[in-house]
């Protein structure tokens, strides 16, 4: 019966629209109140919950994304993905996938990436005539691959939630977050095509070396972010310290785009985005608690053990789970709520880890853009000005790609822990 206060409870209040720190809070006082236990067991546990070294990488690198976005960096990393690929059919297509994907190496936050990228490429694409709902379609399933692509804030939360090697989950991303962007640029080609969607000029070979060489810089950033976590040089919260370092010496004296009086505007933007996210972490360490105390962790193993005879059908159930769970709740929901309880599920059956996390974030990279939710769709929809409604329709043939792209990943275990094997 407590059990099914708090989830009941919890469900309730995000049907009600109550912000999900807060939902997860009142479910959890709730059952605190319905059991006699003292309120200060909020306080205590919501500190230990963010008292994580390993956490502090969150907002470094939403600090380093943040100083990126203020210093110019988006302009020139899409010049270069024009002059990369924008001569294909449907080029601006190719060219948002690309140039988001090179963004989301630097920012780590999907809605920024979304929104920084989209303000340049869906005004450009809708210019060129191309569909406006198309135009959001692409960006909102573009914006996601900051998910996948390190530095990834939401594997940093995963990581830090389930306690699983963040910088193995980084580097467990790589892959299948570059087979999400072919598969998109594939999908956006065809469609292209299709509907007539030009093809832009054939950059010269200058205009190719001279826009690499401008975008350079902060394409050295995941570089320099990967090659010291798998070096073993620096821990990945020193590497995220690392990287607002090389963001700021970039964006104010090598491209003096960033002035010292723009700093506090700066930290404050940090602020905006790392807070919200930490205290949904603060206050569902006693969720988590209160989870492990009533013992659900236990029943969920032996509910799957008699149902699922091997890991593969676990597996399948999971995501068909996820996949129906992600078109309404949020990706850090789900993964404060579930992962706490899953993860003894995961060692029961011998699952790695690494796969079972990265697999988990693809999986809420089709929920972001699946309505009646879907943040980053709806994120591009407004930049598109755009109906909710008509974007939901035209991204059904991407979603079916990103699917097919889960299929890989739960299929072929190797996408997700190849590269990490390589530095353990």
């Amino acid at each position: 019966m407590m059990s099914l206060l708090l989830f009941g409870s919890l469900f309730l209040f995000i049907l009600f629209n109550i912000p999900i720190a807060f939902a997860i809070g009142l479910s959890c006082l709730l059952f605190l109140v319905a059991n006699d236990l003292s309120i200060a067991l909020v306080a205590q546990r919501a500190t230990q919950g963010i008292n994580s070294f390993s956490f502090l990488a969150l907002p470094m690198f939403v600090f380093a994304g943040v100083l990126m976005e203020h210093g110019g960096i988006t302009q020139r990393l899409m010049r270069f993905a024009n002059a990369l690929i924008g001569h294909v059919s449907g080029g601006l297509a190719s060219v948002t996938v690309v140039g988001s994907t090179l963004f989301g190496a630097l920012s780590g936050s999907a809605i920024g990436d979304t929104a920084a990228i989209g303000s340049i490429m869906i005004p450009a694409m809708k210019a060129k005539q191309y569909s406006a709902k198309f135009a959001a379609a692409l960006q909102g399933c573009c914006g996601i691959l900051a998910s996948l692509i390190p530095p990834s804030l939401t594997m940093v939360i995963l990581g830090a939630t389930g306690n699983i090697s963040i910088g193995g989950l980084l580097i467990g991303g790589l892959i299948p977050g570059v087979l999400m962007a072919l598969a998109l640029i594939v999908i956006s080609i065809i469609i292209s095509k299709r509907n007539g969607y030009g093809k832009g000029d054939r950059a010269s070979l200058k205009e190719l070396v001279l826009s690499f060489l401008d975008a350079l810089p902060p394409l050295m950033l995941p570089v320099i972010i990967l090659g010291g976590i798998l070096g073993g040089i620096v821990t990945v919260t020193e590497a995220a310290v690392l990287a607002v370092v090389y963001a700021f010496i970039l964006s104010a004296f090598v491209y003096k785009e960033v002035r010292i009086g723009q700093i506090a505007e700066i930290v404050m933007q940090v602020i905006r985005i790392s807070v919200p996210v930490q205290l949904i972490v603060a206050i569902s360490s006693l969720f988590a608690w209160i989870v492990t105390t009533q013992r659900i962790p236990q029943f969920l193993t032996e509910f799957f053990v008699n149902i699922a005879p091997n890991a593969w059908v676990f597996l399948i159930l999971l995501n068909l789970l996820l996949l129906l769970l992600g078109t309404f709740m949020e990706s850090n929901a789900l993964i404060i709520i579930l992962i706490p309880i899953l993860m003894p599920v995961v060692q029961q059956y011998g699952i790695d880890p690494i796969y079972f996390g990265v697999m988990f974030v693809v999986n809420l990279c089709i929920g972001a853009n699946t309505p009646p939710l879907g943040v980053t769709l709806m994120t591009a929809s407004r930049i598109a000005e755009v109906k909710f409604s008509e974007a939901s329709i035209a991204v059904i043939p991407f979603l079916l790609a990103m699917i097919a792209v889960l299929a890989l990943t739960i299929a072929f275990p190797p996408l997700s822990t190849f590269l990490p094997s390589l530095f353990h």
